[in-house]
């Protein structure tokens, strides 16, 4: 091999060292290995009441959220079964009312949220609905500094049933699963600045089944926490045919995050919803995804595989 060959040789292995050092997966605990912390049941209140940890020397990244239920899953019990970390709180009679399971070989979580145990018959308009979400920080993402952010998770809605039958407004009762990202403006100069976007993809909706969603751009004084909440259509982010799944499902998120921040961005200004603004001002601090029930309905998620795959 000449002295050219070797240089040309030895200047790709750099080169590619160089890359793999450069993508990285940003979602911290991607395999779920250390655990969820569980917050307490309070709409208002967070305070970590519990962990559900697979191995109680690490701390966990996760927070489960509860928020209005009116069981708390820190009085779980607990069973290891086939590699699995089973965690279950009892509802009414023989319906569990929550469960999780966190299985880290196979890097997945379940989330089984059984809302029949929460209501007593159909939820009234007036009565706060329920949800079972986790979340955790992610490796800070300066969107101007990415030239490759992709999200990618496999899912599936391992079980789904309507406790309510034709009686329920469709319109108002519904399970929705959603995937989240938390932006946060960087822009010193800007009046956003520190204000949080986020981008919310919806993975299940019974009203919605095999139905491709509208972009949807929600206000801060209509959105939670005074935020800017933006949901983008599904043919951006659900593989195959775009559709979102029905019950019983599995499905492939495969989203350009990069692309979507800045239709996102484009549509809310269009909106005037947050005004001139662009990717660079923003970054990624945080995820979360998990079900919001607004009626009686028992269901479970299953993520697994989940990255968001940082490249500069």
């Amino acid at each position: 091999m000449t002295k050219k060959c070797l240089l040309s040789l030895f200047l790709m292995l750099i080169c590619t060292a160089a890359f793999g050092q450069e993508s990285r997966n940003a979602i911290r605990d991607a395999s779920f290995e250390r655990g969820i912390n569980i917050a307490a049941p309070s709409p208002l209140a967070d305070t970590v009441c519990g962990a559900m940890l697979p191995d109680s020397t690490k701390t966990a990244v996760w927070t489960l959220r509860q928020y209005n239920s009116k069981f708390n899953m820190a009085a779980f019990s607990y069973e290891k079964w086939m590699g699995k970390h089973i965690y279950t709180l009892a509802g009414n009679g023989n319906m569990p009312a929550k469960v999780v399971t966190i299985s880290p070989k196979s890097a997945s979580l379940t989330l089984e949220c059984n809302a029949s145990a929460e209501y007593t018959g159909i939820r009234r308009k007036d009565q706060p609905w329920i949800y079972m979400t986790v979340d955790a920080p992610t490796d800070t993402v300066l969107l101007g500094l990415c030239k490759v952010l992709k999200l990618s998770f496999d899912g599936k809605i391992s079980s789904w049933e309507d406790c309510m039958g034709p009686l329920a407004d469709k319109a108002v009762h519904a399970s929705t699963c959603v995937f989240s990202l938390r932006l946060r403006n960087v822009n010193r100069e800007s009046r956003l600045w520190g204000r949080a976007f986020t981008i919310a993809m919806i993975l299940f909706d019974n009203r919605l089944a095999g139905s491709a969603s509208e972009p949807i751009v929600l206000e801060p004084d209509l959105a939670a926490e005074g935020e800017f909440v933006y949901c983008p259509q599904s043919a951006l982010y659900m593989g195959g045919s775009g559709r979102l799944p029905k019950a019983r499902q599995a499905f492939t998120v495969s989203a350009d995050m990069l692309q979507i921040v800045s239709t996102a961005l484009k549509e809310a200004r269009e909106d005037a919803a947050i005004g001139d603004s662009y990717p660079a001002e923003w970054e990624i601090v945080g995820c979360s995804f998990g079900w919001e029930m607004t009626g009686t309905y028992n269901a479970a998620l299953e993520i697994s595989n989940l990255s968001l795959t940082v490249s500069r």
